[in-house]
């Protein structure tokens, strides 16, 4: 290297002839290990009928098979009138497991037919002498109900609603 050269001896005298760096290591250290820590705070959503994960509604489901208790067992049929075609099969499905029946649901029929094996389900669960919540009600079969499948375009919901 030549003695004398300014540009290899001396240290870079302003703020634009030094490299540019992004931010300092350590802040980016601190922000890397903080972000880590959050995601693994977070709280995992709990199994449930209700919770906000579809996933952890199909475990609640899949697990009130193996119960005995009556609050699984209404939940079960309440699960017959969702909108979700995978919770309306597992609802069966672990009905069937836990009852030994399917009262001719099927969670692919047109809406109607769901509607009609619903209140069977409604009714067999009075039957069996439980107290079913005030919402749970025997649903009105749509007019337009055919075997075609028309009817279908209002939700078991919406037409629980719209009878009130």
């Amino acid at each position: 290297m030549p003695q004398g050269c300014a540009i290899w001896t001396q240290e870079p005298r302003y703020a634009h002839d030094r490299p540019r760096q992004l931010a300092h290591p350590r802040i980016l250290t601190t922000a890397l290990i903080s972000t880590m820590l959050l995601a693994g705070c977070l709280p995992d959503p709990k199994v449930g009928f209700d919770s906000p994960a579809p996933s952890k509604r199909l475990d609640a489901i899949v697990q009130a098979s193996e119960l005995e208790d009556d609050d699984s067992l209404v939940k079960l049929v309440e699960k017959l009138r969702s909108h979700t075609p995978a919770e309306r099969m597992l609802a069966i499905r672990s009905l069937e497991t836990r009852t030994g029946k399917t009262l001719d649901y099927h969670h692919a029929a047109p809406h109607w037919q769901r509607v009609a094996a619903y209140n069977r389900w409604v009714q067999y669960l009075q039957n069996l002498g439980m107290t079913l919540p005030d919402d749970m009600e025997p649903i009105e079969i749509p007019q337009d109900a055919t075997p075609e499948g028309s009817g279908d375009e209002t939700p078991m919901e919406e037409a629980q609603t719209q009878e009130d």
